[in-house]
């Protein structure tokens, strides 16, 4: 299997090649051409296995045919359960971004920090918002940004998100989001919460289970 096999764009592609990824991973093949035709995906996969590029890379390609509505929107969402892996994957939707033809806004938001330069970064909105959950809704209730254009959301590490008491969080985040959209889930554990949390937040998904020693990393 090859990059241009799963039916991503020649702009990401050459990201892809730049960063000298030669083949795509198990959990990459799974889960890129799902996303790409709209599906819900719910993946097991541990850290390094690709999962970072296999929800990103489609999800760059689906908001370039589109343009962001005026007004604070963001349009896909990425919560995530720590400052550390929210910089890592806003770093990673830049790298692969980089050659798209119409720039897309990434903005990564996080506590332990002061609130205003993100609020006058929302500015505009954003297309992809990677966030931890209390911040973001420390920006919602600013009147920062709106989650009512979200067209994808993703849960990384959804099972660390439960683990560290994000569950009412979460809650008051999905209230919010519209109902019509795409929903990606990517934990490497699936405790009983987490199963309950994944019926209630995806529709007919596909599942996609990747060994746990990965033989190459890509993020």
């Amino acid at each position: 299997m090859t990059f241009p096999a799963l039916g991503l764009s020649v702009p990401l592609l050459r990201a892809i090649a730049e960063r000298d990824y030669t083949e795509p991973t198990p959990i990459q093949i799974g889960a890129i051409p799902v996303i790409l035709r709209g599906g819900d995906v719910v993946a097991s996969a541990q850290t390094g296995s690709g999962k970072t590029a296999a929800f990103a890379l489609p999800i760059l390609q689906l908001l370039a045919r589109s343009v962001r509505p005026p007004g604070r929107f963001a349009r896909a969402v990425i919560l995530v359960p720590t400052r550390e892996l929210a910089a890592q994957i806003g770093e990673s939707f830049r790298r692969y971004s980089r050659y798209l033809p119409q720039p897309l806004k990434t903005l990564v938001v996080y506590g332990g920090v002061s609130i205003n330069p993100q609020m006058m970064a929302l500015g505009g909105g954003a297309d992809i918002l990677v966030a931890t959950p209390g911040r973001l809704l420390d920006l919602i209730d600013h009147n920062a940004v709106s989650l009512s254009q979200v067209s994808t959301l993703v849960l990384d590490e959804a099972d660390r998100l439960l683990d560290l008491g994000f569950s009412a969080e979460l809650g008051r985040i999905l209230a919010l989001l519209p109902a019509q959209r795409q929903s990606l889930l990517f934990s490497a554990t699936f405790p009983p919460a987490l199963e309950t949390l994944a019926t209630a937040l995806l529709r007919n998904p596909i599942r996609i289970e990747v060994p746990a020693e990965p033989a190459k990393t890509v993020t």
